[in-house]
């Protein structure tokens, strides 16, 4: 079973993130802010990080960073934001996120690129993911 965890501050968002999460069949971690993120990460590997850009104790950025520097770059990170700051996308790009979703967002269409997220990146732990061209579908 596939583990993803949820980073928000937001509770009631964690939440319905997590029910539906688990209804599509993962396993689902949440955490209020980046610190326990953090930790959550070191302690269980997850399979996928789903995070909140603007958080207490650091934004998703920043975690995004820390990731980097732990050398925990296997593990596909898809970004939500409710701002609508110019240049977030961008940044998110660099970072290597997976996907960027803007609040309000279509909760299929963030299954949709979490499952996808997940089959980009069958086995995440501790190997180099080297970036492939993605295949065009015709």
């Amino acid at each position: 079973m596939k583990k993803i965890l949820v980073m928000e501050d937001d509770t009631k968002i964690a939440i319905a993130l997590a029910v539906r999460l688990e209804a599509a069949g993962y396993e689902v971690l949440t955490a209020p802010d980046g610190f326990d993120g953090l930790r959550l990460v070191m302690d269980d590997r997850p399979d996928l990080i789903l995070m909140d850009i603007w958080m207490p104790v650091g934004t998703g950025f920043s975690v995004a960073q820390r990731l980097q520097s732990l050398g925990l770059t296997g593990i596909p990170l898809i970004f939500i934001t409710a701002s609508k700051l110019k240049g977030l996308k961008e940044t998110a790009k660099k970072l290597g996120a997976a996907a960027f979703f803007e609040k309000p967002y279509d909760p299929e269409q963030l299954l949709a690129a979490v499952a996808q997220a997940l089959e980009e990146n069958p086995v995440g732990h501790g190997r180099e993911v080297v970036a492939s061209q993605t295949p065009h579908h015709h």
